[in-house]
């Protein structure tokens, strides 16, 4: 199903397969950015039509799909659509705010296209996360920050330093 290295997406959505977006590592875009994971998968997928058609398409893999791939599809990769995916009464209120008056995203002409085509992490602003907001004003509310990146060179050193 892959070629290049990169996974047929146009074509797996084509065939009625639910195909999902996430970052589950470093090796998924280097920056563990849902963000930067849907620029990549709509550029790389319209780089990967002209190589397998020869041809341009900008439709490829258009930012609305992006976007479902996203949120709608992967709330039901995981079988979680019941729950999450959509703002629905009885659903768990899962969603981000996003500041689109800044560098990356002005001037917004498509508030989808500039969503997935503009948008960078530093955009958002606010994340509930099943009613309860973890983030707000960009300022994390229930991790203290500082000991989690302090934790983490530490536990980085002891690793390096065990593997000589």
């Amino acid at each position: 199903m892959r070629m290049l290295g990169f996974a047929p997406i146009k074509e797996m959505l084509d065939s009625g397969i639910c195909v999902s977006l996430g970052t589950d590592g470093a090796p998924s875009n280097n920056r563990m950015s849902i963000v930067d994971e849907m620029y990549l998968a709509s550029l790389i997928n319209k780089g990967r039509e002209v190589y397998v058609k020869g041809t341009t398409d900008p439709t490829a893999l258009p930012a609305e799909m992006v976007l479902k791939m996203v949120i709608v599809n992967g709330a039901k990769s995981v079988l979680w659509d019941n729950e999450i995916g959509s703002l629905e009464v009885g659903k768990k209120a899962d969603m981000i705010v996003v500041n689109p008056f800044s560098w990356p995203m002005v001037p917004v002409h498509d508030w989808i296209s500039s969503l997935v085509y503009c948008m960078r992490t530093e955009n958002i602003v606010s994340v509930m996360c099943n009613g309860r907001w973890i983030m707000k004003n960009q300022k994390i509310l229930n991790v203290d920050e500082e000991k989690v990146i302090s934790m983490a060179r530490h536990a980085s050193n002891e690793l390096l330093k065990r593997a000589g």
